[in-house]
């Protein structure tokens, strides 16, 4: 998931020191290293999603351990992967979507957590502990989630309806744009279809493929494009409608109250970003208290209020900001998990699967 917020919230990073790669190479992933430690116990160096941390946090942080945190970003997981499995700059925290970490584990990636030194473990959502992708929660902590969602801008356009059918039914009377993602398209057409995000039946990944050449050749479709992009195009009207992670779009809603999101029916996908301790970490007890440190009510909910993304700290409900608390899109319901509505990105098997939806993503790309 690609997050960018708002030139006003980019500013408050310029508030406070956090050492960070050039901004030039963060799209490919080719970051540049920031001085690296050598386990000195007062660095940290943490990889993850641009823009996804409140400064003030790292601030506190610092302060409190007497340590500088050193944050280089990325763009997109594949990135992230890239640069861990190149052999590049030695970091002791990664930021993976959940999807991922099978794949980093086999690949020898990361270490055991060891949640019991964990003092604020026990504030976690029941339903972001114990995931099928991490039994046990032996690598991984939850650190946010996003849903996808529809966004519009309701001084442009009102849509009729809260259905994916806006986009894939017959219809072609609205501009739209889809996410750069292939899970997040692929997986759109599958919950419209009545379909798991995940399925790897043949039949059922033949007919979103069908689906989705019928979308992208609308006169309606303007593009792929990243979270940010999309908000923007809504922003200037250019487009109607748009594929968007909910967070990206709340940035900008905050600022422009027109632009309105929704979690769309039949369904929905989600995805949790997480926390983990890489294998070669030099600094292991100082992640471990940084994962601890933001854990904490008080600054999980901080973060929240930054970023604009989903928490999963049930202790940091009570203090998020009460826009983002009067968002349905924000807040999916236990009915939502329950009925499959929401239903969450999971890693594809070894195999013929990811071949299928790779198939089908660069037919799409292509055209």
């Amino acid at each position: 998931m690609k997050r960018l917020l708002l030139a006003s919230l980019l500013l408050l990073t310029a508030c406070h020191r956090v050492e960070t790669t050039d901004s030039a190479a963060e799209g490919n992933g080719t970051t540049t290293p920031a001085p690296q430690s050598a386990g000195d116990g007062r660095t940290l160096r943490l990889f993850m999603w641009s823009e996804y941390i409140d400064p003030e946090v790292v601030k506190a942080f610092e302060q409190a351990e007497g340590a500088r945190v050193v944050i280089d970003t990325y763009e997109s997981n594949e990135a992230m992967l890239a640069k861990l499995q190149g052999g590049g700059a030695s970091y002791d925290l990664a930021n993976p979507s959940n999807y991922v970490v099978q794949t980093m584990r086999r690949a020898k990636l990361l270490q055991p957590l060891r949640k019991e030194r964990l003092r604020n473990f026990g504030n976690l959502a029941a339903g972001f502990v114990n995931p099928p992708f991490d039994p046990g929660n032996e690598y991984t902590v939850p650190y946010q989630f996003a849903a996808t969602g529809l966004a519009y801008n309701a001084g442009r356009y009102t849509p009729p309806n809260e259905s994916w059918a806006l986009i894939f039914g017959p219809e072609d009377r609205v501009k739209f744009a889809l996410l750069d993602d292939p899970r997040e398209v692929i997986g759109a057409a599958l919950k419209y279809l009545g379909f798991s995000v995940n399925t790897g039946r043949v039949e059922e990944l033949r007919a979103a493929r069908d689906l989705l050449r019928r979308t992208v050749q609308k006169r309606g479709f303007e593009s792929f494009a990243g979270g940010p992009e999309i908000r923007n195009k809504l922003l200037a009207g250019s487009i109607d409608l748009g594929q968007i992670y909910v967070g990206d779009l709340l940035s900008g809603a905050a600022e422009d109250p027109d632009l309105k999101v929704f979690l769309p029916t039949p369904g929905t996908t989600i995805s949790t970003d997480l926390l983990v301790l890489l294998r070669g970490s030099p600094n292991p007890d100082l992640a471990r208290r940084f994962i601890d440190f933001v854990l904490d009510p008080e600054n999980s909910a901080a973060i929240s209020n930054y970023t604009y993304y989903g928490n999963p700290n049930r202790a940091a409900a009570p203090l998020l900001d009460p826009f983002l608390k009067a968002q349905p899109a924000f807040n999916p319901t236990d009915e939502d998990f329950r009925s499959g509505r929401v239903e969450f990105i999971n890693e594809l098997p070894l195999g013929r699967t990811p071949r299928l939806y790779d198939r089908i993503w660069t037919e799409l790309k292509s055209n």
